[in-house]
């Protein structure tokens, strides 16, 4: 079996575990630097623990790296992944900030960028990806308007609202991705609208738990994400595509196809699924397998690090139209930014 080096132990490094075993390869190798949290999960998955990334990356029983720590550290880390040849798959976003995207899109060049996998795992939800082939397809004709649509079930703690670089950074950057995916032609104007109606403590820690964008395709595509921090009903996620023939959807899959019948509620759906582990594990699975074969056979990988960096575009031009109250034209980006 293929051995992988995980950087991280904390939750994500958790969900990529489960994968990784999942796809049938296996944790070789763990490093974090809070001990306990790296032995704990070397426990669960029969790994070992290194005392340095090196360690763990240049270890002989490990063939491919996952960087799953948090967002400030994942460039440092692909450097030293660099190093060692080995394939490597980066936990979304490529970077903290646009700028360092940017810096190391053009350090490490294009060939290197489009070695590693970058981390976008809704690409392989089982109902968005039959959106992308459809529309890819034509069975929709041309491709008019494209609606993504983002909720989580609650906010997340306070604490991590300061280190997580803002909605648009953290949490729309999943649909940024989905977006370029699904349009064929490059987006050529962002507008953002935010607020914080869901905690005002959030927007005084400086971000917005409520927000919309609409982005302009060069074709003529319009472009609308929705996201809250807040869904009392579950994790929201659906996309519509709409064209010049008809209209594809992908939507909130339930937690069984039960059915109830009442006076009360006749016709009533079981609840749609709770978080995201329950909707997009499968899709963990799928991007490991993917990189994993591509890896052995020396592809290039599908989603890399150029479009990590497109999408932290997106999201920076989302931040900046937020704070200047006006449209930013992506040709614009460096004065804007």
């Amino acid at each position: 079996m293929t051995g992988i080096a995980i950087m991280g132990a904390g939750r994500m490094a958790r969900v990529h575990a489960a994968s990784i075993i999942a796809a049938g390869a296996h944790v070789a190798m763990i490093y974090d630097p809070v001990i306990a949290a790296a032995e704990a999960l070397a426990a669960d998955t029969g790994a070992r623990v290194a005392s340095s990334p090196a360690e763990a990356m240049g270890d002989g029983a490990v063939d491919a790296i996952m960087i799953a720590t948090s967002s400030d550290t994942h460039v440092e880390l692909l450097i030293e992944a660099g190093k060692t040849g080995k394939p490597v798959l980066c936990e979304k976003p490529l970077a903290a900030s646009y700028d360092e995207s940017r810096a190391f899109v053009e350090t490490a060049g294009e060939d290197m960028a489009r070695k590693v996998f970058l981390g976008f795992n809704r690409r392989f939800d089982r109902g968005h990806a039959a959106v992308r082939e459809a529309v890819k397809a034509g069975r929709i004709g041309r491709l008019e308007q494209l609606t993504i649509t983002s909720r989580d079930p609650f906010p997340p703690h306070l604490d991590y609202i300061p280190r997580s670089g803002g909605l648009f950074r953290d949490m729309m950057i999943h649909d940024f991705d989905m977006a370029r995916s699904i349009v064929g032609a490059p987006i050529v104007s962002v507008t953002a609208h935010g607020t914080s109606v869901v905690d005002p403590e959030i927007g005084r820690l400086g971000d917005v738990d409520t927000a919309s964008v609409t982005m302009l395709a060069e074709d003529g595509t319009i472009i609308t994400i929705l996201n809250s921090r807040r869904c009392a009903f579950g994790f929201d996620q659906r996309i519509e595509a709409f064209g010049a023939l008809g209209m594809v959807v992908s939507d909130n899959p339930r937690q069984s196809g039960f059915r109830s019948f009442t006076k009360e509620a006749p016709g009533a759906d079981a609840p749609i699924l709770e978080f995201f582990m329950e909707r997009y594990g499968p899709s963990y699975t799928a991007e490991i397998k993917l990189f994993l074969d591509c890896a052995k056979e020396g592809r290039d990988m599908p989603v890399n690090a150029l479009d990590g960096h497109m999408a932290a575009c997106l999201a920076e031009a989302a931040t900046a139209s937020l704070k200047q109250g006006k449209t930013i034209h992506l040709t614009d980006l460096d004065q804007e930014f």
